[in-house]
């Protein structure tokens, strides 16, 4: 009866042992993003153009490159074409993933209109195993400027 009950008793730790580590791997359903937020600080409207992957370039031993590009995926994004409004935020859930060697896992160069102009505001946004980064410059215009530093962007007057 002894060997019954010792036997129940390391089934049922190895069993939680079991459930634990895979709630451990599994983790929260938005687990696998980073939200990068922009907010429109300014007084004007920007137009969503597009999202555009983020050029890179592999070299051999003999200095020759050939331009790839990281990998983008979202979790979540706004529309091409949607408008954030002045005060408004968008939320970018740009996709990251553990890489043992480092290097950016995803990234992301987003396109924006400032609205009633011919310019346009560029954030890139990059994710790392354990961290972000993130950059931007407002081409055509020097009346706005825009901020970034890890997942919080600005766009201000």
């Amino acid at each position: 009866m002894n060997a019954v009950k010792s036997r129940r008793g390391l089934i049922a730790i190895v069993l939680g042992c079991v459930l634990a580590a895979s709630m451990l791997v599994a983790g929260p359903a938005s687990a696998a993003s980073r939200g990068f937020k922009l907010q429109n600080k300014s007084s004007v409207e920007l137009k969503l153009v597009e999202a555009k992957s983020v050029p890179t370039y592999v070299c051999n031993s003999t200095v020759h490159c050939v331009a790839t590009h990281y990998p983008m995926e979202f979790e979540g994004r706004p529309g091409d074409g949607s408008v954030l409004k002045p005060g408004g935020t968008d939320t970018w859930e740009l996709k990251y993933k553990f890489n043992l060697f480092g290097g950016v896992g995803y990234a992301a160069n987003l396109w924006y209109k400032i609205v009633g102009t011919e310019d346009m505001v560029n954030y890139q946004i990059e994710t790392y195993s354990t961290s972000n980064e993130s950059s931007c410059k407002v081409i055509g215009t020097k009346k706005y400027t825009c901020v970034a530093g890890d997942t919080d962007l600005e766009f201000k007057n």
